[in-house]
C-alpha cells in the first residue's frame, strides 16, 4: 500500500531559495498602447478553442484550459489521467469537465514529463480517488535538481516568455496553448511519482493494455504513452503543432536533439493511427501522423546536421543562425510553423551542446568588460552627444533592434537615463509587437514593462501544508546558493540545526565566501538551532514570523540569538521582502 505525498512543485516557484520572500506585483504600469497583432498569430487561437475533444472509443483531450492538454483514457470501471495541467484552477476545471463526461474514479495519473504545465493540477484532478502515479524513473529528479540553484532566473524568464503579466491585447496565445494559467492566487499540487520506470513498462490499468516508453526530448524524464489495441500515441511534448523548442529562452540544460529524433523514430515506427500531442489538437489517420513524425524528425535532424557541419567548417554561431534555414518543403508544414521554437535559437543551442560557450574566435575568449566596451563605442561615436545622436537617429528610422543594442551600451554608462530607457521601451515594444513567435513577443514586451515599473516576481504564495513537503535538502541548497561572498569572505562560522521532531542534523558551515552543507553534525558549532522541520519550513518560507516562534519556545537558539542573526546576514535572501 502507499501513500501519495502532495508536493507543490514549490522548488519551481516557491520553495527555493531559502527565506526567499514573494511580494505580489503591485498594479502594474500602464501597457504600451500596442500595433494589432499578426494576422497569422490571431488565427492560431482557433486551434485553442475551449472543449473536450474525442479520440477514438475512450480517450479524451481537454484542449484550452491551460497552457496543456490534460487527457483522460476511460476504462472499465475507472480512469487513467495523462498530465495534469499547470495549477489547482486550471486542473480543478478540467477535472469537472472529465467528470461530466466520465464519472468514474481516477486509477492513475500519467505524467509524460516533469514540467509544470503537465503536473501541477495534479491534486485536483486526482481528487479523493488516491491513484497511482506513474512516471518515468527521472522524473523526481529533474523536479528536484533542476529548479533547487537556477529558481528565480528561470521563473522571471519564464514569466516574460509565456506572458503572464501581460493584457489580453498584448497576449494574444502561447504559441502551444492559449496561456499559462497562473496569477497571484495561484496553488500549485503536484503529486510525486509512486511507479517509476527505467526503459519501458507494459501495465494493464482499468483494464487497457498500455505500454510506457522513456522517450528524451524535450525533457530528459520525458516518456509516451501507446494503447496497442487502439494504435493510439500520446506523444508527450516531443511533438505538437509548432516548430519545437529545441531551446527554450526561459532557460534549461542542453536538450539533446538527436535523442529527440531517435525518441520520433521509436513513435514513428509503431505506425500508430491516432497521435494525441500534450499540447495543440490530436491527429488522426495512420498516414498523416506518419507524415507528420517523419517531417518533425527531419527538420530537427536538419538543424542538428547542418549546425555541426558548419561547425566543422568554422563557422561561429552567429553565422550559423544566419545560415541554416529548414529546406522549403518543412518550412511549410503547418507542424514547423515557429510559434514556439526557433530554427536560430535551436542552432546555437547546438553548437553550444557540444563546444560550450567559447565560438572559437580569440577575439572573444577575453572579451572586453561591459562598460569598457560600452566606453569604446561612445568614443567610435565622437562621444555622449554623438551617441545619443545615433540612438534619435536609429528611434527616427525605426532600426528597433540597433536602438535596442545602442541603448545596452549608453545604459551601461549612464545607468538611469531616462532618454535612454524611453528608447529602450520604445524598441522592446516594437520588436514585440511585430513578432508572430508568441514567446520573443512576450519576452520583448514583459521586458518593456519591468522598466516601466513592472515588478517581475513571484505570484504564487506557499501555503503550510505545501511547505511541509519540500525536501531538506532543497530548503538548505537553497540557503548555500545565496550566500553572499562580500560579507562572508572573512567569516568561518558554524551552524548546527537540530531537527527536534525528526532527530535529523545538518550542518551550515561558512568558510570565506562558501557555505558547505551536510545532513550531519558535521564539525563543533557555533550556533545550533533546535526546531522542527515544520517551523523550520514555515520560517524559511516566511508563512510565520521568526521572532514570535523565538518568544513561544517553537525556536531555540544556543549561543545567543544575535549571533544567529548575523550569521543569516551573510545571506542574500535574509534581506529580501
Amino acid at each position: 500500500m502507499h501513500t501519495l505525498k502532495k508536493c507543490c512543485l514549490l522548488f519551481a516557484v516557491i520553495a527555493l531559495p531559502l527565506l526567499l520572500g514573494y511580494s505580489c506585483r503591485k498594479t502594474p504600469p500602464e501597457q504600451q498602447k500596442t500595433t494589432p497583432p499578426p494576422e497569422e498569430l490571431l488565427l492560431r487561437n482557433l486551434d485553442f478553442e475551449k472543449r473536450i475533444q474525442k479520440v477514438g472509443s475512450n480517450v479524451y483531450v481537454a484542449i484550452g484550459y491551460g497552457l496543456a492538454n490534460s487527457i483522460l483514457i476511460e476504462g472499465k470501471d475507472s480512469v487513467i489521467i495523462v498530465d495534469c495541467m499547470e495549477s489547482m484552477k486550471s486542473g480543478q476545471e478540467v477535472k469537472d469537465a472529465f467528470t461530466k463526461i466520465c464519472p468514474k474514479p481516477v486509477k492513475a495519473i500519467i505524467y509524460t514529463h516533469f514540467h509544470t504545465d503537465h503536473t501541477s493540477g495534479a491534486v485536483a484532478l486526482a481528487g479523493n480517488d488516491n491513484p497511482d502515479v506513474y512516471a518515468q524513473e527521472l522524473l523526481p529528479a529533474c523536479l528536484d535538481q533542476t529548479f533547487a540553484v537556477v529558481r528565480d532566473i528561470t521563473e522571471k524568464r519564464a514569466y516574460r516568455m509565456f506572458g503572464v503579466f501581460l493584457d489580453s491585447n498584448a497576449l494574444v496565445n502561447c504559441g502551444i496553448g492559449p496561456k499559462l494559467v497562473i496569477d497571484k492566487d495561484t496553488e500549485l499540487g503536484v503529486l510525486r511519482p509512486t511507479i517509476t520506470f527505467k526503459d519501458s513498462l507494459a501495465v494493464t490499468i482499468a483494464g487497457i493494455e498500455m505500454a510506457l516508453y522513456h522517450a528524451p526530448g524535450e525533457t530528459p524524464d520525458q516518456l509516451f504513452v501507446w494503447l496497442p489495441q487502439t494504435k493510439t500515441l500520446l506523444c508527450g511534448d516531443n511533438l505538437y503543432k509548432t516548430f519545437p523548442n529545441l531551446y527554450t529562452i526561459r532557460g534549461t540544460a542542453y536538450r539533446d536533439i538527436n535523442l529527440w529524433k531517435n525518441s520520433l523514430d521509436k513513435m514513428r515506427y509503431l505506425h500508430p493511427d491516432a497521435l494525441v500531442p500534450s499540447h495543440t489538437e490530436p491527429v488522426l489517420g495512420a498516414e498523416n501522423v506518419f507524415k507528420i513524425l517523419t517531417d518533425y524528425r527531419d527538420a530537427i535532424q536538419f538543424v542538428h546536421d547542418q549546425t555541426v557541419r558548419g561547425m566543422n567548417k568554422g563557422m561561429t554561431p552567429d553565422e550559423l543562425a544566419e545560415t541554416v534555414i529548414l529546406p522549403q518543403h518543412l518550412q511549410q508544414s503547418e507542424w514547423l510553423k515557429e510559434f514556439y521554437g526557433k530554427t536560430e535559437w535551436s542552432v546555437r543551442s547546438v553548437f553550444d551542446g557540444y563546444m560550450g560557450f567559447f565560438n572559437g574566435n580569440p577575439a572573444t575568449l577575453l572579451p572586453l568588460s561591459v562598460k569598457e566596451r560600452a566606453q569604446k563605442i561612445q568614443q567610435l561615436a565622437g562621444g555622449k552627444q554623438q551617441l545619443e545622436a545615433q540612438m534619435n537617429k536609429a528611434a527616427a528610422e525605426e532600426a528597433y533592434q540597433w536602438l535596442l543594442e545602442l541603448t545596452d551600451y549608453y545604459l551601461a554608462l549612464y545607468p538611469n537615463n531616462p532618454q535612454a530607457i524611453a528608447h529602450r521601451i520604445q524598441a522592446l515594444t516594437a520588436l514585440g509587437t511585430a513578432q508572430t513567435n508568441p514567446n520573443a513577443r512576450h519576452y520583448y514586451l514583459t521586458s518593456a514593462l519591468e522598466l516601466q515599473g513592472l515588478k517581475n516576481n513571484g505570484l504564487i504564495k506557499p501555503t503550510p501544508q505545501l511547505v511541509r513537503n519540500i525536501p531538506m535538502q532543497y530548503i538548505f541548497n537553497g540557503l548555500a546558493a545565496h550566500l553572499n561572498p562580500q560579507k562572508s569572505i572573512n567569516t568561518e562560522q558554524t551552524a548546527l540545526f537540530y531537527f527536534t521532531d525528526t532527530g535529523a542534523k545538518w550542518t551550515v558551515q561558512v568558510r570565506r565566501g562558501v557555505a558547505e552543507v551536510q545532513p550531519f553534525a558535521a564539525a563543533v558549532p557555533d550556533i545550533t538551532i533546535r526546531v522542527t522541520e515544520t517551523v523550520w519550513k514555515e520560517l524559511a518560507s516566511k508563512i510565520r514570523k521568526p521572532l514570535p516562534a523565538y518568544l513561544n519556545g517553537e525556536i531555540q537558539i544556543e549561543g545567543g540569538q544575535l549571533a544567529f542573526l548575523q550569521f543569516m546576514r551573510l545571506f542574500d535572501v535574509a534581506e529580501e521582502e
